[in-house]
This record gives structure tokens, sequence and C-alpha cells, in this order.
């Protein structure tokens, strides 16, 4: 009964969650114009809208022949460019499907990479080349795939990209596109960056990793059904990391590498995945869907100080800063009994000698939602105004996301549950209350939270309160320029 209590749960929870702020981009549902396999003119609320050969969004006899679509790859979504086929499952998915995108519109698809490294100097680099094409009246590329952060937001404000809203045969409510791209980078009624399936953006969603055998070691329950039940909580999950923490050698002090820990991670993701857990955002929007800062100062700092003593006295959960490869070896020696890491980095623990599962971060509590966090290594797509062919982008665009979820989605997903000890039907009801609940952190605004979790004392308020005139003022800027 409780293996099918979750698989009916999967079902239900794989429908995508509804955007929060529908008036950020909100363009309706075109199913007047839709056009299915069998040529149908409508598409019911109630169909399965993935279950149409091409995107129902997408009037059949659409047509751009001889045209070139060109899309240039900064640092991040380098997955999209598939030169040939090579037995790898992502790559030849990827190939076939910008092959299907090009036949089926009858143009050619003309994927480029800069060659920017995943850094922050590789970064700017492809920032300062888009900046450079667009400013140069370079109207060779139709969209540019980059990160969230280092410079891009400046651009947007400086009105460099175009309103996905004015992009036909996009319907940005279905659920081959990240919606929470809208909730948390979108302000006002434009949408200025989008990402979809075919960016393969749940590569970089934040989720953990649970170690079975400590589970049973300890007698406790998986933590899958509380998932399903909305009681997967911040409680639960601390009172789970302080019995998970074990000093293994038995010389009465918890020691990195050689004890285990109830929660273990690489500091610079981990933290800001537990901070979105909570369900925190450092701006929040008024009535017309623009930013006001969250000035919730009492509540923020409490969420801060709960994560603060996680890691206070270093026994029981360790967020590692400088050698990347000790806290990865730490879960795959035993060392932890959850893990953070990215979806794409399961499989790097094909070969642990304990079976494993995979789960959402917590609600803060059964009040709230669960929050899992995309990182600003999220490949994300801009559409340059010096776009020549807005209507074609649209189209492919959408063709590349509506496929890439019929296809590349599924087969990503059984990759991740392939690994050699993941083969559970309850790991597999997680994986989309993982993707469908992915949100952003808006860069800034905030007192960083690696640098008060290392200090060890909580300082949020007095943090805040010496940077909320800089704060304000940044703002005000941002509002002038998206008012404009």
């Amino acid at each position: 009964m409780k293996k099918l209590t979750l698989i009916l749960a999967a079902l239900l929870l794989s429908v995508p969650t509804v955007s929060l702020f529908a008036s950020c981009g909100e363009k309706g549902t075109p199913d007047d114009n839709a056009q299915g396999e069998k040529g149908e003119t409508s598409v019911s609320g109630n169909e399965d809208r993935l279950s149409y050969d091409f995107s129902p969004n997408i009037p059949e006899g659409v047509k751009f022949d001889g045209e070139t679509f060109s899309m240039l790859i900064g640092s991040t979504g380098q997955s999209i460019y598939a030169e040939t086929e090579n037995s790898d499952l992502v790559n030849d998915a990827n190939f076939r499907r910008n092959n299907l995108v090009a036949e089926h519109f009858g143009v050619t698809m003309n994927i480029v990479k800069t060659g920017a490294a995943a850094t922050g100097e590789g970064q700017q680099e492809a920032t300062a080349q888009f900046r450079s094409l667009i400013e140069a009246n370079d109207d060779t590329y139709h969209s540019f795939v980059h990160v969230q952060h280092t410079g891009m937001p400046q651009m947007i404000l400086e009105k460099y990209f175009v309103d996905w809203n004015t992009v036909p045969y996009v319907n940005l409510d279905d659920e081959w596109w990240h919606q929470g791209v809208r909730d948390e980078l979108c302000f006002g009624d434009k949408v200025y960056v989008m990402t979809g399936d075919y960016a393969l953006y749940i590569d970089k969603i934040d989720c953990l990793l649970f170690n079975k055998s400590v589970f049973d070691e300890l007698g406790l329950e998986y933590p899958y059904q509380d998932v399903l039940d909305g009681t997967w909580t911040w409680d639960k999950f601390e009172e789970l990391i302080k019995k998970g923490a074990k000093d293994l050698n038995g010389d009465g002090i918890m020691k990195y590498g050689d004890d285990r820990w109830g929660l273990l991670g690489w500091q610079p993701e981990l933290l800001y995945a537990l901070l979105i857990s909570s369900g925190y955002s450092p701006l929040e929007k008024d009535e017309n869907n623009m930013p006001v800062l969250n000035q919730n100062v009492d509540e923020t700092h409490a969420i801060y100080d709960r994560i603060v003593n996680l890691f206070k006295d270093r026994q029981y959960a360790w967020a590692e800063t400088s050698d990347y490869m000790s806290q990865h070896n730490g879960f795959s020696e035993g060392k932890a009994m959850f893990k953070d890491l990215f979806l794409g980095s399961i499989t790097t623990y094909s070969d642990v000698d304990f079976d494993f599962g995979i789960l959402p971060y917590p609600k803060w509590d059964e009040d709230s939602e669960y929050q899992n966090r995309s990182s600003n290594m999220t490949a994300l797509t801009y559409i340059p105004v010096t776009n020549p062919n807005i209507p074609m982008t649209g189209a492919v665009l959408e063709e590349m996301a509506f496929q890439s979820a019929k296809e590349l989605t599924p087969i990503y997903f059984d990759i991740v549950l392939t690994v050699k000890n993941t083969r559970d039907v309850e790991s597999e009801a997680m994986l989309p209350i993982i993707k469908n609940n992915a949100r952003f952190l808006y860069d800034g605004y905030t007192p960083n939270i690696n640098h008060i979790v290392m200090s060890g004392n909580n300082t949020y308020a007095s943090d805040f309160a010496s940077k909320l005139s800089s704060y304000q003022e940044q703002l005000d800027e941002m509002r002038e320029l998206l008012e404009n």
C-alpha cells in the first residue's frame, strides 16, 4: 500500500506548479491556434500537452525555409551543443532534438560555444562578448545562453534583451519552461530571461542524497513518505542530522575526515540551498510585481540563526570551504547521513558500497512549500534586441523546449536513477518534486551567509542594518530602470 501511495503521489506531483506571479509575462494559452499530431485546432486544459508530436503552441505548417537559427553559448549550457552522436545518452538526445527542430521548420541550426570557462573569469569573458556584439549591432545570433549573474542583470536593466512576452509561439506557463525564472528573476510585466528543458536546467538544481545504511543502522524510516505527506520539514531534518552524526573513532572529538556528519556539503552551494529551502528571498514583489526589499529582519535573522547553529559547534554538520573532493569523498566513504549536491552530480556516486536515496530539501514548516535551489550556474536564455527574426526564434526555442521535455528530461531522470545504488521507486517520485519546485536567489540585497556561518556568530540583523541604505539605493536605481 505504501508503494502504491508513492506512485500515485508521484503522478500527481509531476503536474507543473502554477507560477505565483503569473502577471510577470502571463500570455495565456494559445489553444485556439494550437495544432496536435492529428491536426486538431484546440487543446483541452486537462489534456496531456506532452502527448503531441510537436508543440501545441505552434500552428501546423509554420516554416522558416532556408533561414539559420544561431545560438551562442557562454560559460554554461554546453550540453545544448551536440555536433554528432557519440553514444552518450544526453548528447545523442540533444543531437536528435536539434535535427528534428531543423527539419520541422526547414532551418539550419547554428549552435556555437564561446569557449568561456565555467569560472568567474570565464563568465565575465562571455558577458563582455555578448555586450560587445549587441553594441556593435551584430545580428548574427538569435539567442545567448549564460548565467544569471556576472553583469547579466545589469544588461537586462539596460534593455539589451527582448521581452519574451513579445515572442510568438511561446507559452511560458507550460511545464517545459522554468517557472522559477519568472517568479524570482523577472519584475513588472516583462520577462527578459528564461530557460527551458532544452538547457537541461535540472542538472544544476540542489538536492539531498541520504545514506540508507546510516538510516538502517539507527532504525529510522527513510523520509520519502514524509515528503509525499508534506511533513518533510526543517524540524525533522535537523533531528535526523543530529542523530546521524557519530564519533566513529571514539576519541570524544568530532573531526572532519575521521567521523560521520549528519550533513555534509560544499559551502558555496550548501548554505544557499539551505537558505532557499527556508522560503527566504531578499526581494519581494508589490502589487505591480515590482521588486521591494525584504525588511522582515526578525524573521530572516531567525532563519540565518538556524543555519548558523547547524554548523556552529562543528558537532553535526560540516560545510567544506577549501577541498572540494574531500566532502565528495566523505559521502562516498559513508561518513555522512545527508549530502548536498546538484542533481547532475549524482552519477559520480555510482561506485559507492551502500545504497542511497534522493530527496528534495525540506519545507520550513508544514504550511510552507518545497523549495530547491537553482544554482547561479543554471543555463538561462537571453534574446538580444539585435535579433533579426523573432518569430523564428520563438518557434525554435519553443519546439526545443517541448521536444526536450518529451525525451531529454526523461532520459536524464533515467540516468540519475540508474546509477549503481539508486534503484527505488521512491527516489523516482522525488525527482518531479525537485524539478517543479526549483527557484533562484536574486543576486545581492542580503548579507553574505557564507561569511556569517564561518564566523560562527549570527550578525544578520546588524549587517543588514549597516547595508540597508546601500541596498535601498541600488533597488531604487533598479526600479527606475525597470519602469523606463
